[in-house]
């Protein structure tokens, strides 16, 4: 994202009972997912930690990939369509994401699992620092 020019981090909502899950969207796709639990705050608010020098815009409409996104997700179903990202990775942490996100619904996998998937089979530990730093937790499980 540095130095790219947008109007703004468009901020969502979603509730379900105590979790509260938090989305931000730009005009080019997903940005990021924040989870609360008995977390009340506004999502500019919540956001204003993450992109201090940003324009916050309430607008659940710019987040609505993001949202069906996370819905599937939370009901143990695959996207319906292809998400839109808005998020810069390295080749090997896109590498990670990717070979978690092709880890069956409902199935789990170690980091040593997934880095041999993905050809990295001594990246275990890197595989974890990629998932500790995840900026879409449940769409990268």
């Amino acid at each position: 994202m540095a130095g790219e020019a947008f109007s703004g981090i468009y901020c969502a909502k979603m509730t379900i009972g105590r979790l509260h899950i938090y989305l931000a969207s730009t005009e080019r796709g997903a940005l990021r997912v924040g989870l609360g639990l008995d977390d009340h705050l506004p999502p500019a608010q919540f956001f204003r930690r993450v992109f201090p020098d940003l324009q916050l815009i309430q607008d659940l409409r710019m987040n609505q990939p993001l949202a069906d996104a996370v819905e599937a997700c939370l009901h143990n179903r695959p996207p319906k369509r292809h998400l839109p990202l808005h998020v810069s990775f390295t080749p090997f942490q896109k590498r990670a994401l990717e070979a978690v996100a092709a880890i069956p619904f409902g199935q789990t996998r170690t980091y040593g699992a997934v880095a041999s998937a993905m050809g990295s089979p001594q990246g275990a530990r890197a595989v974890g620092q990629v998932m500790g730093k995840n900026p879409l937790p449940l769409i990268f499980p």
